[in-house]
């Protein structure tokens, strides 16, 4: 379970979870990869895909375009796969 309550919410592993419920403001996979490397973020609840990425090369610093009022994330999110690299989920409001 990942808690945060300054700055991003920082995902490294598969299953890391934020339980309370968000508004995503913005995505960032950062980190040493290989190409093909996959990363996904789910819905707990549903399994919904909230978000997926896949390199390309080698260093990653790849993000996530969101609309202004944000991706709503009533019961929070799980990083549900990461092949390397870390997740910066940055939150407008929980």
């Amino acid at each position: 379970m990942v808690q945060t309550n300054i700055g991003p919410v920082v995902m490294t592993v598969s299953g890391d979870t934020f339980v309370k419920p968000a508004r995503i403001s913005g995505i960032l996979w950062e980190g040493v990869t290989t190409s093909g490397d996959t990363v996904e973020i789910k819905c707990p609840e549903t399994h919904l895909l909230i978000w997926a990425g896949r390199t390309d090369s080698t260093q990653t610093y790849l993000g996530a375009m969101i609309p202004k009022e944000g991706i709503h994330a009533p019961y929070g999110f799980t990083l549900s796969q990461i092949s390397a690299g870390r997740v910066l989920v940055f939150l407008s409001e929980n």
